[in-house]
């Protein structure tokens, strides 16, 4: 009996000081930032880093602005993107879709770095309102009973995706750099 409780004290203790290593949409908002290890020096990173920010600007996948970047030590990136067919939706007989913009923040230590969600704005196509979400509070999205409203599936893949398909592009991008770099 000993045994099982000390385990189950050692799985509490570890589970709680766990990183994320994928972004998740749930009732309570989403996941505030992910930690990826990375072999190489934050400063390396960090250039590697603003190399897919100006590479991946050229692309359609998503535009980017570098909004800020900390050069003591090149330690953190805060940059904004715009994504386009963000969430669509059938309206009508046509595809409605809309674009977001989001602000994403990435610091950088020797090892590895941290993506933050920092914020999210949506708007659709031909219209001039905006949406700023609250990426701490997704109870919009849910009734009462827990469950997601109706039409609203594609939203959690929508925002998941996003955010961790950043990520696994800056990942792509900095191991075939350091490939590169090291042939």
């Amino acid at each position: 009996m000993k045994l099982k409780t000390l385990l189950l004290m050692a799985f509490v203790t570890v589970s709680t000081f766990a990183q994320e290593t994928e972004f998740k949409f749930s009732k309570e908002g989403l996941t505030d930032f992910i930690v990826t290890n990375y072999d190489g020096s934050a400063k390396d990173t960090y250039n590697r880093a603003l190399a897919w920010v100006k590479d991946t600007s050229k692309k359609s996948f998503v535009n980017f602005v570098v909004v800020s970047s900390v050069e003591n030590e090149n330690e953190k990136l805060v940059i904004e993107g715009v994504k386009q067919n963000f969430i669509c939706s059938k309206a009508g007989g046509t595809n409605v879709c809309t674009f977001a913009t989001f602000t994403i923040a990435i610091t950088f230590k020797d090892g590895k770095y941290k993506l933050e969600a920092v914020g999210l704005s949506e708007k659709a196509n031909n219209s001039i309102n905006t949406v700023v979400h609250n990426l701490d509070d997704f109870s919009e999205y849910y009734d009462k009973d827990g469950t997601l409203k109706k039409y609203k599936d594609e939203v959690p893949v929508a925002y998941e995706s996003l955010f961790n398909d950043l990520n696994k592009s800056l990942i792509a991008f900095m191991d075939k750099k350091k490939k590169a770099e090291n042939w």
